[in-house]
């Protein structure tokens, strides 16, 4: 039998706090399914920017390059800030609730509301992938070290799931075309798009309330500070980190594999829905229908590829993964039906989740104890400061070329360099030097 603050009551909260990490990205993907990438993209494109050429794509891209860099400029040292202030959960709070006010508000944006639309767009997009630092900070206090991968591809699965059921709740807005049959912009059709963003606001902050009260935070590390000061020692730790990764030579080394593949599937990701409407032929209506089938593919793929790297290996599993985004990219480049476009979006949502999933469990795996957020401050600083260039770079092809299809194939160097630092790594180094101090991790000067 159990007591009050028994082992039983300790496993009863632990699971309680897994589900609720689990629920968060469930809560959290109806922004990357319907504001990234299906509904306020097109949105955007379509109806506020209502250009004739591809001036879209590139202003599109020029929101997400100011978004992450945002992201690159701030990640490591809110992460240290918080490992040592102890107030994870507070930023994650904080960074959620900007994202659901920003989200909510592009409902007011219509035709040639540029500024405010990509003001906002950037807003949310800076916090909800700031938060992600928060987040994946939490994953090793929700799982074990024989569990995580398998716990970090449920959640990924659950995320699916969320933006499957955001999305479903959102086809009878979104499922409206922007156009009418003389291809001028159709007021009952904006307005249905301006709700379903109403919509995904609600759906985020119902789905992350468990997640603000079932999480438990750390303890700090340096007690209690004013905030200059913890200002300055996240600096400070930052400055460590940089001079610790030299002794983490292989997690230096996977960062640099994250900065390149991590890219590719972003830019996928913002521009998929632009694409599928655009160079693929799909009405608004197919087009939700596409996404709705990808998040059904990708939960499959997140599970089986969490529990494949608790079998295999992290970076075996990270390898497969990018050799099948490569097949992917060449694929919808060439694809000119309807059908190739479908195997295609397969392929990328079989992508998307395992690639995402493993590398988080991963890079849980191969860092130090005690310094969680602030390295995965670096990890998502790796991700977002590449992030910045490729849905730039996209866009910039796409309006230079006049061909959405080369913009696509300019993607294959991000995923052909992440696979050759991922080659270079050595993973059971990695995993020893997580374990050790840094004057006794490989590498360190004795």
């Amino acid at each position: 039998m159990g007591w009050p603050g028994g082992w039983d009551n300790i496993v009863a909260m632990r699971r309680r706090a897994t589900l609720a990490w689990c629920l968060f990205d469930f809560a959290n993907s109806s922004f990357t399914t319907l504001i990234i990438t299906v509904a306020f993209a097109v949105y955007f494109r379509e109806v506020v920017v209502n250009a004739g050429d591809n001036r879209g794509d590139q202003l599109w891209g020029a929101a997400n390059f100011l978004g992450m860099l945002i992201v690159a400029a701030v990640s490591p040292v809110v992460g240290a800030v918080a490992d040592f202030s102890g107030l994870k959960k507070r930023f994650l709070v904080l960074t959620t609730l900007v994202t659901v006010m920003a989200t909510a508000l592009l409902s007011l944006t219509g035709s040639g509301d540029i500024r405010a639309a990509m003001l906002l767009y950037i807003a949310g997009l800076a916090c909800f992938e700031l938060g992600y630092v928060f987040y994946n900070a939490f994953l090793p206090e929700v799982s074990t070290p024989a569990t995580m991968g398998r716990i970090s591809g449920w959640a990924w699965a659950i995320g699916y799931i969320g933006g499957l059921a955001c999305t479903a709740a959102c086809l009878p807005l979104i499922g409206q075309p922007l156009r009418d049959a003389a291809g001028r912009i159709d007021p009952a059709g904006v307005s249905a798009y301006q709700w379903s963003f109403l919509l995904v606001a609600a759906f985020y902050i119902v789905f992350a309330l468990p997640a603000f009260f079932w999480l438990k935070e750390s303890p700090p590390q340096g007690g209690t500070l004013r905030w200059s000061r913890y200002t300055a020692m996240g600096f400070r730790r930052v400055r460590d980190t940089v001079s610790h990764l030299r002794h983490y030579r292989e997690t230096a080394k996977f960062i640099l594999a994250s900065l390149f593949y991590t890219d590719g599937i972003t830019t996928v990701v913002s521009f998929a829905g632009i694409y599928a409407t655009t160079t693929g032929g799909f009405s608004t209506h197919e087009m939700t229908i596409l996404f709705l089938v990808m998040n059904v593919i990708a939960f499959p793929g997140s599970l089986i590829a969490g529990y494949l790297a608790d079998s295999i290996g992290g970076k075996r599993t990270l390898i497969l993964t990018l050799f099948l985004w490569i097949g992917v990219v060449v694929l919808g480049a060439a694809a000119e039906s309807k059908p190739v476009f479908w195997l295609m979006a397969s392929g990328a949502a079989l992508g998307m989740g395992s690639t995402q999933a493993v590398g988080r469990s991963f890079m849980a795996q191969i860092t130090p104890p005690s310094r969680e957020a602030e390295f995965f401050g670096f990890y998502a600083l790796s991700g977002k400061f590449a992030s910045m260039f490729g849905p730039l770079l996209f866009g910039s092809v796409s309006l230079w070329t006049g061909s959405q299809r080369m913009a696509v194939l300019s993607l294959i160097p991000f995923f052909a360099a992440g696979l050759g630092f991922l080659f270079w790594m050595d993973e059971g180094r990695a995993r020893r030097a997580a374990m050790l101090p840094a004057d006794r991790a490989p590498g360190a000067r004795m």
